[in-house]
């Protein structure tokens, strides 16, 4: 390149330093303001539900679930591609253990976001520990096996663990599981499902029984049968004496597990004691029948003579 040409640039770019200087920067300071008009910085509200993050596994957090308020600001660009399930408001309880807190609201939110407000600031936290309780198995029989056959009886997994947070667990009073019973004359098996128990008969939420479900097993038998008197359980009253007692019927015909009829010399009425204000005690009495007996009558006609 000639010389003299060399010389014509380096003259150009070294005269008026300043007024370039001045037009450079009110350049940038125009470029800036036109950027800025274009893609503004702006601000939305978003509702958000609170979630619990990093809950121990040892413990359970109760509160009342809610939504925060969280107000965004970026350039209105990020507003036109972005995911609104990204922004998360959360209670972070990985350093909290048991007891009652008002822990602050956080957010997560997508990169170049920042962050304005959140409301409410603070959320009421109660922190239960999970604990394990033992606890025996209630069957509940529905049903009956098929007629002259008889339960013998209901095996199972007696004792089973019931875990949960501790207000929960407390609650429970007993586990149950139903044991339905529709016609067999032989023994069969079955799974039945459990649930722990409230003291109103309700299940208790959040409580797992472990297992769930258990193995039954149902042992059927035919029964025997056996004709039996019925005998007056009283007392006499005091100062009178029995001249003569009357039953109708006098006997019953009695059915049941072949163990407990074959023990059986009687079938008594509930106990009592007459009334003596008169010299003939009539009254209708029950019988008490024994556990696995079946009888076709459930009273019996008592009529008592006093001698005196």
């Amino acid at each position: 390149m000639p010389k003299i040409m060399l010389e014509q640039i380096k003259d150009t770019f070294s005269r008026n330093k300043l007024k370039k200087f001045i037009a450079l920067i009110m350049s940038m300071a125009l470029w800036v303001y036109v950027m800025g008009s274009q893609n503004p910085v702006i601000e939305d509200s978003y509702n958000v539900k609170v979630r619990i993050r990093n809950a121990p596994s040892e413990y359970k957090a109760f509160y009342e679930e809610q939504d925060a308020k969280v107000k965004l600001s970026a350039p209105r660009s990020y507003f036109i591609d972005y995911n609104e399930s990204d922004i998360h408001a959360y209670i972070d309880i990985s350093d909290y253990g048991e007891g009652e807190y008002d822990l602050p609201i956080e957010a997560s939110y997508p990169k170049g976001f920042e962050l304005n407000e959140i409301s409410p600031q603070t959320v009421h936290v109660k922190i239960e520990p999970i604990i394990e309780r033992s606890m025996e198995v209630q069957l509940i029989v529905n049903g009956s096996p098929k007629p002259s056959t008889f339960i013998k009886s209901i095996d199972s997994l007696k004792d089973v663990a019931v875990v949960g947070p501790k207000n929960m667990v407390e609650t429970v009073r007993k586990v149950t599981g139903y044991v339905i019973i529709a016609g067999e004359d032989e023994d069969f098996e079955m799974d039945v499902p459990l649930s722990a128990i409230d003291e109103n008969g309700r299940e208790v939420p959040m409580v797992r029984v472990i297992p769930n479900t258990i193995k039954v097993f149902v042992d059927i038998e035919a029964g025997a049968k056996k004709t039996l008197p019925i005998v007056a359980n009283l007392t006499a009253p005091a100062g009178k004496e029995i001249a003569k007692i009357t039953l109708s019927p006098e006997t019953v015909d009695v059915e049941g597990l072949k163990a407990v009829v074959d023990n059986l010399d009687s079938i008594k009425t509930v106990s009592f004691t007459p009334v003596a204000d008169r010299k003939l005690y009539k009254s209708i009495l029950a019988l008490d029948i024994p556990e696995h007996v079946k009888a076709p009558i459930s009273e019996v006609t008592v009529t008592i003579e006093f001698s005196k």
